[in-house]
């Protein structure tokens, strides 16, 4: 997105794919999750999706606006714990770009473990080699990271996001 909010023309084939499938009653509602990533802007990527939903003809109520994740692990982690434990959810349709669903469905699957039904679909997205090869460094990156871990230990993930990924352990950012 830009500093304004607008998102970019990948983010809105990501939002169109979800919003699609909210409008075809295959999701209750939308969540939209990312932080305030941009120096120049106090906009969270999850305000500006949210926004663009809602400048789309979905209803403010059908949207869940989560602001903690910086990346796909985090929108995998904080959506479980903020969202999906409390409210008792099940299955969970996750929606990225097309180069990127392998990489989804592999941290989804971890994170969220085998007592979920997790869907991952792919909007239309630019399939470069580059972004290939940067999506299977970026797999194997996660599998290292969170090597030994049992898929849905809520703990263990939250103690390696804090101390092995470089998003969440202070070294980019700051810590959780």
């Amino acid at each position: 997105m830009d500093a304004q909010g607008n998102l970019n023309e990948e983010s809105r084939a990501r939002m169109d794919t979800g919003i699609n499938a909210f409008l075809n009653n295959e999701a209750p509602f939308l969540v939209t999750c990312g932080w305030a990533y941009r120096a120049d802007s106090l906009i969270s990527v999850a305000d500006a999706m949210s926004a663009y939903a809602v400048n789309c003809g979905i209803p403010f109520d059908s949207i869940i606006t989560d602001r903690d994740s910086r990346d796909t692990v985090g929108d995998a982690f904080f959506t479980k714990r903020n969202h999906a434990v409390p409210n008792r959810w099940t299955s969970i349709l996750v929606v990225t770009s097309r180069y990127h669903v392998e990489r989804t469905k592999q941290i989804f699957s971890l994170i969220y473990g085998s007592q979920y039904l997790i869907e991952v679909r792919g909007a239309p997205s630019i399939d470069t080699d580059q972004l290939h090869t940067s999506e299977l460094q970026s797999i194997e990156t996660f599998k290292s990271t969170f090597q030994g871990i049992t898929p849905g230990d809520d703990e263990a993930i939250l103690t390696r996001l804090r101390e092995r990924h470089p998003f969440y352990n202070g070294l980019i950012y700051p810590k959780i």
